[in-house]
């Protein structure tokens, strides 16, 4: 089983209490997810946070900004399995450029979240990040 390892990263804005959602386009599909990459080899999961905020958003973030959460494991089928690691992030910056990843962004309140989402990895992991919320 291949194991492959990313961040998944929530973006809270703590005046007006909201979560930043990007939309991602795949064929006929299109879901509202938080920011997902990749760990890079030769990075740590926090350098990927880092590295994924700046490039789906445009954010720059500091490192002592990122709150760790947990793991989370998603076994996709047989044959491949993600070890999520989890972050949140409290910015008050709004200004938000998406890549070419993503064909849309917003910023919605957290009770609206999970009528939104539309993986149950994220309904799981969004939970865990609503905890730190309280």
């Amino acid at each position: 089983t291949a194991m492959k390892y990313s961040i998944e990263a929530w973006i809270y804005d703590p005046i007006a209490k909201e979560i930043l959602l990007l939309k991602v386009k795949t064929g006929q599909c299109s879901f509202w997810q938080p920011i997902t990459g990749g760990i890079e080899s030769d990075e740590s999961p926090e350098a990927a946070c880092i590295r994924e905020i700046f490039e789906e958003t445009g954010l720059e973030i500091e490192l002592t900004k990122l709150l760790k959460i947990s793991h989370h494991t998603v076994v996709v089928d047989e044959d491949l399995t993600i070890l999520k690691t989890l972050f949140l992030v409290k910015t008050k910056q709004k200004d938000i450029h998406i890549s070419d990843e993503h064909i849309d962004f917003m910023w919605t309140e957290v009770k609206n979240v999970p009528d939104i989402l539309y993986w149950q990895s994220n309904q799981e992991t969004f939970q865990k990040i609503l905890e730190k919320l309280r």
